[in-house]
């Protein structure tokens, strides 16, 4: 935003040097700060929250980071999962609709992946039948 440590400091209403410590990550702000921050420089006071303190992002967020942790999780252990993909005989265009299903989220285990793909299969079999 081009604002010195003065200039914020007096957008915010705090000495110059607490903003010194607050960019060295010495200090940590308080609401009321935050808040203001948000106010001040246009930034969403959830996310400052959740960078001031990050303890706090579950209840934030609602554990969506965990669930799209979970979901990353998920797809790493079955698509790298060699013997898997053989034993099923998993094609590359196969794969590459199974990851798009996963970046939609909805997929939460490795196992999840193999019904998702029966499932195309058998409607797959059905169009053709």
């Amino acid at each position: 935003m081009g604002l010195t440590q003065r200039e914020l400091a007096s957008e915010l209403g705090v000495k110059a040097s607490y903003i010194s410590y607050l960019e060295k990550d010495q200090r940590r702000p308080s609401i009321t700060v935050l808040n203001r921050l948000g106010e001040v420089l246009g930034l969403a006071r959830s996310e400052l929250l959740m960078l001031a303190y990050p303890e706090t992002r579950e209840m934030v967020d609602g554990g969506k980071a965990k669930a799209s942790e979970k979901r990353r999780t998920a797809w790493k252990d079955f698509s790298e999962n060699r013997a898997l993909i053989r034993q099923y005989r998993i094609s590359s265009a196969e794969m590459n609709a199974l990851k798009r299903i996963n970046m939609m989220g909805k997929v939460g285990s490795p196992r999840d992946f193999l019904f998702v793909l029966m499932a195309i299969r058998q409607a797959l079999a059905k169009e053709t039948a």
